[in-house]
């Protein structure tokens, strides 16, 4: 199957670059959809901002099958490589396996492009049930041969559903306070890398480059060609930090992190630009929606019919709908 045709073996040429990928974390399928618009190349589908859509904290309060939901309509608003956070599996080892095989076992059929799309990747985490975000406080860890044996039973099940499928293991030991260390950050990456995972992944705290660095390095010395995942997440404190000491991108990539992810980008986005919208038709009444109007005017988002691909779907009635060509034809409204 071409690359293109096979996201998970499309995600490892990207990373297998000089200047790795940037993943867009998105909330929803719309925000993918407008993600791949922008020009992104991976959409990072994350527990934060699944959990954020329902206007739930990331606390374990997302059941497997609500973001598997959630994953799948993700996958099929999207032809990029879609990453997606599977927590600490939804429960141990056995729970592990049912997830990554319905995970990886989703299936979108897009009748524009009449390509099958699939999950390109997942990640699991080393924390205990009921998990949480990385950067709230109360975090603890399952014990290393624990999550040992979920990653590996999460490989033995990606090989028989979707042998190209990615598995990122992430570790919360640094960055879990009351237990952990940058060794045992180490060592527990090591020990996953051991059981198979793909990329490593570890939550950091801060926004310089020394923990990352140090991190890379211990790792680096036992699995040399192994990619990093690095989170840049909007939690840390990137503007109150002094710009000659924030990390950058290419600091990253230099130091093995081939995957660099905003995990709740589009949250962001959607979430300051519909207070400020919503603030406005409270200001002004009508004339927020002509602002809106002109605003939009040449931009790809502009026509909400174009950007829910109306069109197409108009073209496979016409084709299959006795009638429906006529109507259209005859009719008011959106067409094309």
């Amino acid at each position: 199957m071409e690359n293109d045709k096979d996201p998970g073996n499309k995600f490892r040429a990207l990373i297998a670059r000089p200047q790795g990928v940037f993943g867009y974390g998105v909330e929803n399928a719309l925000g993918a959809h407008v993600g791949e618009m922008a020009g992104s190349e991976v959409i990072y589908a994350g527990g934060w901002s699944i959990a954020g859509s329902k206007c739930r904290p990331d606390m374990g309060q997302v059941t497997m099958t609500e973001q598997r939901d959630a994953v799948r309509d993700i996958v099929r608003a999207t032809k990029l490589p879609v990453i997606a956070d599977i927590d600490d599996g939804y429960g141990d080892a056995k729970n592990i396996i049912r997830t990554v095989a319905e995970m990886f076992g989703t299936l979108e059929y897009d009748f524009e492009t009449r390509v099958v799309h699939r999950l390109a990747g997942v990640h699991i985490e080393d924390q205990k049930f009921p998990k949480r975000c990385g950067h709230i406080a109360g975090k603890e860890l399952v014990p290393i041969e624990t999550m040992v044996g979920k990653v590996r039973a999460a490989v033995r099940t990606r090989d028989g559903v979707y042998s190209s499928g990615i598995i990122v293991a992430r570790t919360d030991a640094f960055n879990s306070k009351t237990q952990g260390s940058m060794e045992e950050a180490v060592s527990r990456s090591v020990a996953y890398a051991d059981a198979g995972a793909d990329l490593l992944w570890c939550e950091f705290n801060g926004c310089g480059r020394g923990f990352p660095e140090t991190f890379a390095e211990g790792v680096k010395r036992h699995h040399p060609n192994i990619p990093l995942a690095f989170n840049y997440s909007p939690s840390l404190p990137w503007v109150k930090t002094p710009e000659s000491e924030r990390l950058v991108f290419s600091d990253l990539t230099a130091m093995g992190y081939k995957f660099i992810f905003v995990t709740i980008a589009d949250f962001h986005a959607h979430s300051m630009a519909s207070y400020n919208y919503a603030k406005r038709f409270r200001e002004v009444g009508a004339r927020a929606l002509w602002e809106m109007q002109e605003a939009k005017r040449g931009h790809p988002t502009e026509s909400h019919q174009a950007l829910m691909r109306v069109d197409q779907w108009q073209k496979a009635e016409a084709e299959f709908v006795p009638g429906a060509k006529e109507r259209q034809e005859q009719g008011e409204g959106f067409k094309k």
